[in-house]
């Protein structure tokens, strides 16, 4: 494997007069590497990216200072810049063929090694790219071998304030029985519980054109939910994903087929199976968009006339924020609608909204807090039977957690959820609080 700091005293034999045309920042970012603080480097750049990206003395140390401190990411946007500016910059255009070699992204790596390798350059320099070039047909040849596969088990315990989604209300006025009222039963009314939950997965890809950068993923895992004292609430799941995923410069594309067998009581409650199409866009180093679209089917196999097929889409964005914790937001809106297929049952079909939004805030390597918020309004497509009007709901779903990581492998996380239906129909308006604690080892 090539050392990342073999090429360096190499290309400063005529890279350094890029270098000497700088401010207070850059001469203390300068410093900084010549020491190998590349970390302290790359934060301290960082933090005026909004103000200075785009000049190339800036963008060249960050490059630098964030491929050496393992942000290869940040370092390619770093050297795409200065070669836009620069586009005979040797110093840049090797960093930036050094970052794709950390990336993994071979055939750009080569690219832009080969090409180097063709300029008058130093011979010690040309030497260490040879080396740069074998190790990349070492790894292709590797990577036609191997095959990425993930496998992961974690365990949950904790408790459920209403593990059936129930309201608290004990009675009900049925408006087609002249607003008679009836006595619901216990599996209506709202239960609580402690519980355990069992999970398992894997995940894989594997990339099936190198040329066209084209990969498959895919991944399936199971789980297993059981209540200490509501047993007929018990659930299990099965699912499953099959997709292509093809990236181009800053946007990949994901098409991907998806399907989930739900049980409740040991008994199969739902089949689901979709298509989902997924556009994601990398607009800088701090900022990635996306599109979404999805189709899917959902049967239900003792009531039948609840099967409907669903359609959805929306837009989302992860946002990097400034500063040492690294904190992360993220947002997304969407609609969608459920179409149902009983055509006398049009109650069964809605139309909804929603938003959902949440970040992360580390605090240290290992640890961090994790939150999130999702809002969602839903309105049915037809009138109720027994309650003679249209039913609508507004849910909203709070998360909130901290997330330790053990090594390579540990994440220890603990979380509280809070769940709350507001709807007109009262057997469908309800709260629910879940707080449990869950060990994952990721193999």
């Amino acid at each position: 494997m090539v050392k990342n700091n073999k090429i360096i005293p190499a290309l400063l034999l005529f890279s350094l007069p890029l270098l000497t045309y700088g401010d207070e920042l850059t001469d203390r970012a300068q410093q900084l590497i010549d020491a190998n603080n590349n970390e302290e480097a790359f934060q301290l750049l960082f933090a005026d990216i909004d103000e200075r990206a785009g000049t190339p003395e800036y963008d060249l140390l960050l490059g630098i200072a964030a491929l050496d401190s393992g942000h290869p990411t940040q370092a390619v946007f770093a050297f795409e810049r200065v070669l836009a500016i620069e586009p005979d910059n040797s110093r840049a255009r090797l960093e930036l063929a050094r970052a794709y070699f950390e990336l993994g992204e071979n055939e750009a790596s080569r690219e832009e090694f080969a090409y180097t390798q063709s300029q008058e350059v130093p011979e010690t320099v040309k030497a260490t790219i040879e080396e740069y070039l074998t190790a990349i047909d070492d790894r292709v040849r590797l990577a036609e071998q191997q095959r990425k596969l993930n496998f992961y088990l974690q365990a949950s315990l904790g408790y459920d304030m209403n593990v059936n989604s129930a309201t608290d209300t004990s009675t009900v006025a049925l408006p087609a029985f002249g607003n008679l009222v009836f006595t619901l039963d216990d599996t209506s009314q709202e239960l609580d519980s402690g519980f355990y939950n069992l999970e398992g997965g894997l995940n894989f890809s594997s990339r099936i054109d190198p040329d066209r950068n084209i990969s498959v993923f895919g991944g399936a895992n199971i789980f297993y939910r059981p209540t200490w004292n509501e047993h007929r609430f018990d659930t299990a799941a099965g699912n499953g994903q099959l997709g292509l995923r093809h990236t181009r410069d800053e946007n990949s594309f994901l098409l991907s087929l998806q399907a989930q067998r739900y049980l409740i009581d040991d008994d199969t409650n739902r089949d689901q199976m979709g298509l989902n199409f997924q556009w994601l866009h990398t607009a800088s180093t701090r900022t990635q968009y996306s599109v979404f679209v999805q189709g899917l089917t959902q049967r239900f196999p003792d009531q039948e006339i609840r099967d409907l097929n669903q359609y959805s889409g929306g837009v989302g964005v992860v946002h990097l924020l400034p500063g040492e914790a690294s904190p992360i937001i993220f947002g997304s809106l969407y609609v969608g609608t459920d179409d149902e297929l009983e055509a006398t049952r049009p109650d069964f079909g809605r139309t909804y909204f929603g938003i959902r939004a949440g970040g992360e805030y580390s605090i240290n390597d290992s640890m961090k807090w994790i939150a999130s918020a999702n809002y969602q309004h839903s309105k049915y497509g037809g009138e109720d039977p027994l309650f003679q009007e249209t039913r609508k709901d507004n849910f909203f779903f709070l998360r909130g957690g901290l997330e330790h990581s053990y090594g390579d492998h540990w994440v220890i996380t603990s979380e509280v959820r809070y769940l709350i239906n507001d709807s007109n129909f009262v057997i469908n308006d309800f709260d629910r609080w879940q707080v449990f604690a869950t060990a994952r080892y990721n193999f």
